[in-house]
């Protein structure tokens, strides 16, 4: 810089002699201390540009954890109706239907407490203006069951032997599920943000080596919710006793 302002000084100082403009040294010197601040100020912004660069200097980085778990809730609807002209007779033939479900149930492993009777629904196809007369049973009586247990084997072993019910002469009108759930994210979501988080700083520290770099803080972070998926892709998770929990955490940390 030194030689940058005696060089311009000499210039200068030639110039005015060539010139005649009769430059005094007083401006001289006011030009060259001028100059000296502007290159200083230049020298000194560079810098903190530069230092500002460095400290913003990050890296994002994601990490993942998943853990297998088996459920430990079944659920499962039963419908089911009966129909005739006499609304006592098909509310009687109905609740005996669901007796028969309960008592089928009860026999894998399924508690009466597990046990919840649907409430009861009844249409009258007199009191439907649009029947015009049709044949049929006048009332159409409709009802069923939920099941929820954690005899998940219990439930299995119904659902294979759903013929006894039939061969009781029970048709069901519906049947949801079984559907199966794991009710213990909470207990789990600790470990898995843990182990997500550890792999995201694993990922960051391999880009520090791969840069020259040091992991700093974190300057932000982001965790996904914890995701139930079924272990196989061809059927719904719901319907999946096997399930597997997955987690994704997103972390900037600072490079030094």
């Amino acid at each position: 810089m030194a030689r940058v302002i005696s060089g311009w000084l000499r210039y200068t100082v030639s110039k005015t002699t060539r010139t005649g403009n009769g430059m005094t040294m007083a401006r001289l010197i006011e030009a060259a201390l001028i100059t000296t601040g502007l290159v200083a100020g230049g020298y000194l912004l560079g810098n903190q540009i530069a230092s500002l660069r460095l400290a913003d200097r990050s890296v994002q980085v994601r990490g993942s954890a998943e853990q297998p778990v088996v459920a430990d809730l079944a659920t499962w609807s039963l419908g089911v109706s009966s129909s005739g002209d006499d609304l006592a007779a098909a509310q009687l033939q109905l609740s005996d239907n669901i007796a028969k479900i309960r008592t089928f149930l009860a026999k894998h492993g399924v508690q009466p407490t597990d046990i919840e009777i649907s409430s009861l629904s009844v249409s009258d196809a007199r009191a439907n203006q649009y029947a015009n007369g049709q044949a049929g049973a006048r009332f159409v009586v409709q009802g069923g069951v939920t099941v929820r247990t954690a005899n998940l084997e219990g439930i299995r072993k119904a659902k294979d032997g759903l013929d006894e019910l039939l061969s009781q002469g029970v048709v069901l009108t519906t049947s949801y599920g079984p559907n199966y759930a794991f009710t213990k994210l909470n207990e789990a979501k600790l470990d898995l943000v843990s182990r997500a988080t550890a792999e995201a700083y694993k990922a960051a520290e391999q880009f520090a080596k791969d840069s020259n770099s040091r992991v700093g803080g974190i300057k932000r972070a982001t965790q996904g919710s914890v995701q139930v998926l079924g272990r196989d892709d061809f059927m719904g998770e719901s319907e999946q006793v096997n399930k597997v929990l997955r987690v994704v955490t997103t972390i900037d940390y600072d490079l030094k």
